[in-house]
């Protein structure tokens, strides 16, 4: 069986690393190389590094920076933030990431994943699905232009197009510290054999047992938890091998 994954995730500004609530209201909490360097002394399973405002700005990532984050880890690191090209895949694979996270460019050019996953391979490509909405009023993905996707629908196209793994963020719980949207992981994995890693309200153990308990989760990403808490990635992988869930320690 694999193990479950708790995947800590960097948020960058370009130059300091944020932490924000629903995508809104960006809080300054520290340094991403000297942050991963902590993890990597924990041992975590993976590290997922996103510039979230490279896209916005329509400036591609500072290489040096992500190069220093990679250079502090010996485990897998996923790096993402505007992406828009088989050259800035290959320019961020060269310095040592093992897989790139992309989001508006699958949104504006679908056939782009296809490329990429045919030029790179699955493995390596991660989409980043942000998700708005709930089980009430539905699921979507708002694309670059402000228009609505159904979030299932994108989904499954991402996969037909070559996509290894989905980012799955609900905007909904992202900062909030509340609890996950179990109800959008479930449906998410009734509609795709794609690996998904879980974004967004982690705030106590206690919700990740919630989670554990109530889906086949097998990988969470997580960072207010470990901004804002005592709790570490240890602390979760041992209340979730005690529900007998297989972890790495």
């Amino acid at each position: 069986m694999l193990k479950v994954r708790i995947i800590p995730i960097l948020t960058f500004n370009g130059w300091s690393l944020v932490k924000t609530k629903q995508f809104s209201q960006p809080r300054i909490i520290g340094n991403p190389v000297q942050a991963a360097k902590v993890y990597n002394s924990r041992n975590v399973d993976e590290l997922i590094f996103l510039d979230i405002y490279a896209s916005k700005e329509n400036r591609g990532l500072n290489l040096k920076v992500v190069k220093e984050v990679i250079n502090q880890c010996f485990m897998p690191v996923g790096i993402g933030g505007g992406i828009k090209t088989i050259e800035d895949i290959n320019s961020l694979l060269r310095i040592g990431a093992d897989k790139v996270v992309i989001k508006n460019q699958a949104l504006l050019n679908p056939n782009f994943i296809k490329e990429a996953a045919d030029f790179f391979g699955s493995q390596c490509i991660s989409i980043a699905v942000d998700v708005y909405g709930n089980s009430e009023l539905g699921y979507t993905v708002v694309q670059p232009n402000g228009t609505n996707l159904d979030a299932f629908d994108f989904i499954e196209s991402m996969e037909a197009m070559g996509a290894g793994e989905i980012i799955l963020t609900a905007v909904e719980k992202e900062g909030m510290m509340a609890g996950f949207d179990v109800h959008l992981l479930n449906k998410v994995q009734s509609i795709t054999r794609l690996p998904i890693v879980l974004v967004g309200g982690g705030g106590t153990l206690d919700h990740y047992d919630d989670l554990f308990s109530n889906s086949p989760c097998d990988a969470v990403g997580s960072a207010s938890i470990f901004h804002f808490t005592q709790f570490t990635p240890k602390d979760i992988k041992l209340r979730l091998k005690s529900l007998g869930r297989p972890v790495r320690l």
